[in-house]
């Protein structure tokens, strides 16, 4: 990047596509340390899986934040990196302290702070900071805080749960979710132990397809996959959180990437794709353990366009394998599936809204689908910028009505 035109050219196109440079939004470690201390283990004798309350009452941890992001404008403004760095560490530190109870509540906005705040967390943690790319994200980050303050002192549009639970429809659909979700899990395995057999066999090619292929019912799922922190943070860690690739400590899916994409070997892959599909198996028995409530059903839209539109959008995740676009289907086909089984109910409540989102939900999975010709992905680095954007704008404009249809639900 040699000009702030440049700089500010790859933020619109992701909130930023110079996030592949910064070469995370937010390392998933991180966020799955971070969140494990603020949500409660997920049960596993049959309870619904709960999140423990908000350590800051949302309120004021929002007010918190918009004062920092005001000190971080005047820091900014000043170059004062240490000071930069410390300030979008608070503003992480003070998201997680309430998160959760937004997500749920109010999922719209959820996704509106997040597609600012996510990146410009990961900014901040770089050695050299980007005072002008971080100074636009933070301008973007502060009317989102504003709108969600507002919304909170408001005490309106917040999802009803009450009102959730008490649909029989709704409880129906929530139970059929639990079925997908289980049906994902194993999925999961069979994809992983295909896997597994396909390195043994020191196929690297068929090793490669595979390991796309075992990617997605994790995807489909990911809001319920990511209420068991730990385990997702073993399986899904990014190399960001560990000293090298060789590092003995990164597991999981991107281990295996590194080395069937980048080292193109699969003899030295046999034990990380056993320990994956271990843990694969221990996934399934937590979700198949847990109980699903609706309000946690509803509001998983938000999350997983979350995902799409503002994290897996710039290819950080995929960066090796550049398997960006089967990956960022999944996380739309689950937020389809959870449309899917909630459209008959939002037809009763707001039919336009429903309309709106079938449309533009075909609209991305068609763009998807021209970029994978006979069902063969493109490699997402072998997109021009202006198509990359296309596609994230395509799935901001699904995004913006499906967050919606938690809080229209729950009326």
């Amino acid at each position: 990047m040699n000009s702030k035109k440049i700089k500010i050219a790859s933020f619109i196109v992701c909130i930023s596509l110079f996030a592949t440079a910064l070469t995370a939004c937010g390392s998933k470690d991180d966020a799955a340390s971070a969140k494990a201390s603020s949500t409660e283990a997920t049960q596993t004798n049959g309870n619904t899986s709960n999140t423990v309350a908000a350590t800051v009452d949302p309120q004021t941890g929002t007010d918190s934040m918009i004062a920092t992001s005001g000190n971080l404008k005047t820091s900014l403004e000043g170059k004062d990196e240490a000071k930069v760095k410390e300030l979008t560490k608070k503003i992480e530190s003070d998201w997680l302290s309430f998160e959760n109870d937004v997500k749920t509540k109010l999922p719209d906005q959820y996704v509106n702070v997040e597609k600012y705040l996510n990146t410009l967390i990961a900014g901040g943690k770089q050695a050299k900071l980007e005072f002008d790319v971080l100074t636009t994200l933070n301008d973007s980050l502060l009317p989102a805080l504003k709108t969600l303050s507002d919304t909170l002192k408001s005490g309106k549009g917040t999802v009803n749960k009450d009102s959730l639970e008490a649909s029989a429809d709704i409880q129906a659909a929530t139970k059929e979710y639990a079925k997908y979700v289980q049906g994902q899990g194993d999925e999961l395995v069979s994809g992983l132990e295909s896997l597994l057999k396909e390195i043994q066999g020191s196929d690297l090619k068929k090793s490669q397809d595979q390991y796309v292929k075992s990617r997605l019912p994790y995807e489909r799922i990911e809001p319920i996959i990511e209420l068991f922190a730990e385990l997702d943070g073993t399986m899904d860690a990014r190399v960001d959180d560990f000293t090298s690739p060789d590092d003995e400590n990164f597991t999981g899916y991107h281990r295996l990437e590194h080395l069937l994409f980048v080292k193109k070997e699969t003899k030295g892959a046999v034990k990380f794709a056993e320990r994956l599909l271990a843990d694969g198996k221990k996934m399934r028995e937590e979700i198949a353990a847990m109980k699903i409530d609706p309000t946690l059903f509803v509001t998983g839209v938000g999350e997983l366009m979350e995902e799409a539109q503002s994290s897996k959008i710039t290819g950080e995740e995929e960066r090796w394998s550049q398997a960006t676009l089967p990956v960022v289907r999944a996380n739309v086909e689950g937020a389809e599936k959870i449309f899917e089984l909630l459209r008959s109910e939002l037809k009763k409540k707001d039919v336009s809204l429903e309309e709106k989102i079938d449309k533009n939900l075909k609209a991305v999975l068609k763009q998807i689908d021209e970029f994978s010709p006979n069902g063969v992905f493109t490699p997402y680095d072998k997109l021009s910028q202006t198509q990359q954007t296309d596609l994230k704008n395509k799935l901001e404009a699904l995004a913006v009505p499906l967050v919606k249809l938690p809080g229209t639900l729950g009326q």
